[in-house]
């Protein structure tokens, strides 16, 4: 051995089981940090492909501009890939509305949502491709020819080269999808397509997007309407300055700083408790003639030693816990969850690892190498393991005196205290942190809601109540409902004047409206009378109790508002007001009509194909039938991917603070067993002893706990107001369940933490335990 260092190896070998505590502690920390990160990583890369696949890979779209202005803006170095996409125009093909859409074959695969499935892209102006549900529905097959009434009204043929993948838009808007070669769209288009046409732009990807976004619109002097972003898949990739994506960025943010300081504070707790259970060592290094420099090196050369063992292990097991996440949403549904990727590794994830499990390892350990560094050589002889004595003595008279003393320990170790504060305190902050982003989850998804239906029947005229007993009775058929809507209705009150859309609600919407109720009441109603509810809008200043009138057709009608709702069940469009809801009755006295304008379906398990047939052959000729099965699917895979990560991340916390608690509580128990030992000799009981120790482990629960619902809820309320409050309209709540979960679990794992080590105490004779040395 030629030097100090060299005694690490040694130390090791005979201190096993302590090395394997604190490389365990290290190899969960990495677990946590890299399982987070990559589940994240994942999460955004699915839903990343789920926004590319609905809306196309492109970064920018032009609006209304030349061709010499696009031209240009092809020709920047910024731009890998753009290109025309001409849209608006419709048709009829056997006697179904048909959407035209044009493109060249790169741009239509790359830029756009549509996706050829079989087949060759058409090549000339009389070739389309057709979607695979109309393909079916018409007994069509590739090389065949159909006759189409183009926009002008004249027949012209097509011949069939490929098919499109089915999109939910489409089926929801019950409508054929035809694709045609750019020259092809440009002989039929009308004065519709200058509406529907974009220049759409793809960057590179060292492209600063925003940057581009705003050079492009001030060198050609474009106006806000003429250049958008595709918001989501910007969002996506961090480069979104809409309101909302930069709420998501800052709780983001928020997030990972706790993430990093959560495995920050297990890995330092771990350190400083070692150190106080080695005390003893590292005098006995100051005799055998170690500087105090030495022993710093000591401290922190054994911190990357057992890095180098656990950081492997923890990247590993982060990586499993991720593919574990994503295998679980292929075995619920390879189809619907097709975007999620398998088996991939997650760079982020990883160097987040290596970074805590390493830099935050040397950061950690150079306070508690200081603090060893000052340990002097009478501390060896004398065995006292303290490093600072303490001024006052424990309380004795509000408390017992094993009470007392547990609190007194508790409270003497300063940074001891702060970093078993910070364990139980930052759980509590990540545990309140990810509920909000469970509540998001939940608002975000309209197709979970329990009014989603399969399909929609809308009807320029009015369907009466038969049209519904009959839809249920059809087999596969789980509840049909309907609802009167009229648009445009004006309406006035001493706060607001502009129009609403007036829907009416029968007794299951009703009931399901209570879910979305932020303020008032539903009871008065649905029971016919004079009060509505009204739709939250942002910067609407209605309130539950005000009054309005209604100028509808039959004359002024004047309602109180009972009731603001977070999201409405509607067809058409909301009015400058957004909706209002009213009962049946109420409906039929301001507008006169008593007929539905549009019934949704919902199937149960035997619903399929067939059903949606049969209720078509039960509709009127000027019905109009959306299968929304796809697009509630579609949404369903986005909130089941959200759903799996978000509350993988809750377990992971959950696991994390167990084993943070129970690894700093046996750790801070053994630290003090010589001193348990004295106490014992003294004459202390086993039951007294148990009684301090629990005193020290309530202590630092309660302190933790405080320190994290003082922190921890203005976050948890910030978060809520920044995702939430300010979309939907819907107020804060006391998180008291979440709260009290996570507050259970702490206690819960404090008292268990605390049972070995006070049997083992209890298990060995006095003067063994006085002479005890961990």
């Amino acid at each position: 051995m030629k030097s100090y260092l060299g005694l690490i190896l040694q130390y090791e070998r005979v201190h096993r089981k302590n090395n394997r505590i604190s490389v365990l502690c290290i190899t969960l920390s990495v677990c946590l940090v890299t399982a987070i990160f990559s589940m994240a990583d994942m999460a955004v890369r699915s839903q990343k492909n789920y926004f590319i696949k609905t809306n196309g890979e492109y970064h920018a779209a032009l609006h209304d501009v030349e061709e010499e202005t696009a031209e240009l803006v092809s020709a920047r170095v910024d731009v890998a890939l753009s290109g025309w996409v001409y849209q608006g125009s419709t048709g009829m093909l056997s006697g179904k509305a048909v959407s035209f859409v044009g493109a060249k074959e790169e741009t239509m695969e790359s830029l756009t949502e549509m996706d050829m499935t079989d087949g060759v892209y058409p090549a000339l102006p009389d070739e389309a491709l057709l979607n695979e549900s109309a393909m079916g529905q018409m007994g069509l097959s590739i090389g065949d020819k159909v006759t189409v009434t183009v926009p002008d009204g004249s027949q012209k043929q097509y011949r069939i080269t490929g098919t499109l993948a089915d999109m939910g838009s489409m089926l929801k808007a019950d409508i054929c999808g035809m694709a045609l070669c750019e020259e092809g769209f440009l002989a039929i288009a009308d004065e519709n397509a200058a509406d529907g046409t974009t220049y759409r732009i793809q960057f590179k990807d060292s492209a600063h997007i925003q940057e581009a976004i705003k050079q492009i619109k001030n060198q050609y002097g474009l106006s806000d309407g003429q250049i958008s972003e595709n918001t989501a898949l910007l969002g996506l990739m961090g480069q979104s300055e809409s309101n909302i994506m930069q709420a998501l960025y800052l709780i983001a943010a928020i997030l990972v700083f706790l993430v990093l300081i959560a495995g920050t504070v297990m890995i330092s707790a771990s350190f400083n408790t070692n150190v106080l259970e080695r005390i003893q060592f590292y005098g006995l290094l100051r005799c055998l003639g170690a500087s105090g420099k030495q022993v710093k090196y000591f401290v922190v050369l054994q911190g990357l030693r057992q890095s180098a063992r656990g950081v492997p292990v923890g990247l590993l097991a982060g990586q499993i816990v991720t593919w574990a996440a994503c295998l679980l949403l292929k075995s619920i549904s390879g189809d619907r969850f097709s975007e999620v990727p398998l088996f991939e590794f997650s760079i982020i994830g990883i160097l987040t690892g290596i970074v805590v499990g390493f830099l935050i390892v040397f950061l950690a350990s150079l306070s508690p190498a200081k603090k060893a560094s000052k340990v002097s050589p009478v501390t060896a002889i004398s065995g006292n393991s303290q490093l600072t004595q303490n001024k006052h003595a424990a309380n004795t008279k509000l408390f017992h005196v094993e009470t007392g003393m547990g609190i007194f320990h508790a409270l003497s170790g300063k940074k001891n205290l702060f970093l078993m504060t910070c364990s139980f305190a930052i759980s509590i902050m990540l545990f309140l942190a990810f509920q909000v982003m469970v509540v998001f989850l939940d608002q975000g998804m309209p197709a979970l809601a329990p009014w989603a239906g399969d399909v929609a029947v809308m009807s320029d005229s009015e369907l009466k109540h038969s049209v519904i007993e009959k839809i249920e009775a059809v087999e596969g058929v789980k509840r049909a409902f309907g609802r009167m809507e009229y648009g445009g209705l004006s309406v006035s009150s001493g706060t607001e004047t502009g129009t609403v859309t007036l829907v009416s609600y029968e007794e299951n919407q009703f009931r399901w409206a209570k879910e979305e109720l932020n303020k008032g009441s539903i009871d008065a109603v649905s029971g016919g009378t004079g009060d509505i509810l009204v739709s939250y809008r942002g910067g609407c200043r209605w309130q539950a109790g005000d009054t309005m009138t209604l100028h509808t057709p039959l004359g002024e009608k004047q309602v109180r508002i009972a009731g603001i709702l977070s999201s409405t069940n509607a067809s058409s469009e909301a009015g400058s007001l957004g909706y209002i809801i009213c009962s049946e009755q109420l409906f039929t006295e301001c507008i006169g009509r008593s007929g539905y304008t549009a019934v949704d379906i919902q199937f149960s398990e035997s619903g399929n194909d067939r059903t949606v047939s049969v209720i078509q052959s039960l509709l009127p000729p000027d019905c109009t039938i959306a299968d929304k099965r796809l697009s509630n699917s579609e949404s369903q895979s986005s909130y089941y991917t959200g759903a799996v990560f978000i509350y993988g991340f809750l377990l992971i916390i959950a696991l994390i603070t167990v084993f943070n608690i129970f690894n700093s509580m046996n750790a801070s128990v053994a630290a003090r067993t010589r001193q348990y030992g004295v106490m014992r000799s003294i004459g202390m009981g086993a039951g007294q002893l148990y009684k301090m120790i629990a005193a020290e482990a309530v202590t630092y629960a309660v302190l933790g706990c405080v320190a994290g619902c003082v922190m921890g809820l203005p976050l948890n309320k910030m978060m809520f107001q920044f995702l939430i409050a300010g979309k939907w309209g819907i107020g804060w709540q006391f998180p008291a369940v979440s709260l009290l979960l996570i507050v259970i679990l702490c206690f819960g794992s404090a008292a268990l933490a605390i049972r070995r080590p006070i049997k083992k105490i209890g298990e060995l004779s006095i003067v063994d335990t006085i002479k005890l040395q961990q």
